[in-house]
């Protein structure tokens, strides 16, 4: 299983951060700019507008034009291949997501992670996950098998599998931050068998394993399991159900179910 090679590497967060102000928006580019690996060729207001990349342009369309836009989707089609948005405007559903080409270069996942976290320190997620991830077998077979598609699908927490059920589980790198971490419990999530760091911004990071980018799949499938097995049992992640060794839907847990009625 481990030497099968990842399929997809994704960064997704829900921002606490109005990207829509010119200071935040200008750091979040400078993110993807700090690395000459990761700076954009070609930008967007949505998935079928693509011109070539220009901050200045950015700027001005999100601030001075009439109309403004209301999200910004990055590209890039060199060496380090990948492809997102984010939402300018600042509310609980607010949500960044960018997806990297299979193709990119295992030399490069530490750079990937460290531009998780500085996206992270920029836009202060509520809950974020960043994760790499290898095919899984369907229909499953085995345990292990089943497991793998839980941790695939339980990674990507899209917004119309976030907001009805909440977080889905964690990935190979996790973010818990304001009214999430605080409904859960600051105290409760330290407590799980992960790598746990206090951020400088508020937040804290949950890591399945030490340096999660030198790890393989077996490793990290056997700590995921260990981890989501503690934070089932303190209702911090949304139930499973598993569908005719086929594929993993989810429903709200109790605490979640309190936090939406509220």
């Amino acid at each position: 299983m481990s030497e099968v090679k990842p399929n997809l590497f994704n960064i997704l967060m829900y921002p606490t951060v109005k990207l829509g102000e010119k200071q935040a928006l200008n750091r979040l580019l400078d993110n993807f700019e700090s690395n000459d690996k990761f700076t954009p060729t070609t930008w967007g207001n949505s998935e079928t507008t693509s011109v070539s990349y220009n901050r200045d342009e950015i700027i001005a369309k999100s601030f001075y034009d009439i109309p403004q836009i209301s999200e910004v989707h990055l590209r890039r089609d060199k060496i380090v291949k990948y492809s997102g948005y984010f939402d300018l405007n600042s509310n609980l559903r607010s949500f960044l997501k960018f997806s990297f080409d299979k193709s990119m270069n295992g030399k490069y996942r530490k750079d990937f992670f460290e531009l998780s976290d500085q996206i992270a320190e920029t836009v202060k997620p509520r809950y974020g996950v960043t994760h790499i991830s290898w095919p899984a077998v369907t229909p499953w077979q085995t345990e292990k098998e089943r497991n793998h598609k839980w941790m695939n699908l339980s990674s990507y927490p899209v917004p119309v599998k976030f907001f009805p059920n909440g977080p889905l589980g964690i990935g190979m790198r996790t973010y818990l931050s304001g009214d999430i971490l605080e409904m859960f419990g600051r105290d409760v999530i330290v407590k799980s068998p992960a790598v746990i760091k206090d951020l400088s911004w508020g937040g804290i990071r949950i890591d399945l394993v030490e340096n999660p980018w030198e790890s393989d799949l077996e490793h990290l499938l056997e700590r995921w399991v260990e981890v989501m097995e503690y934070l089932n049992q303190v209702e911090v992640i949304a139930v499973p159900n598993f569908e005719d060794n086929m594929g993993v839907t989810f429903n709200p847990n109790n605490k979640w179910k309190d936090y939406m009625r509220n």
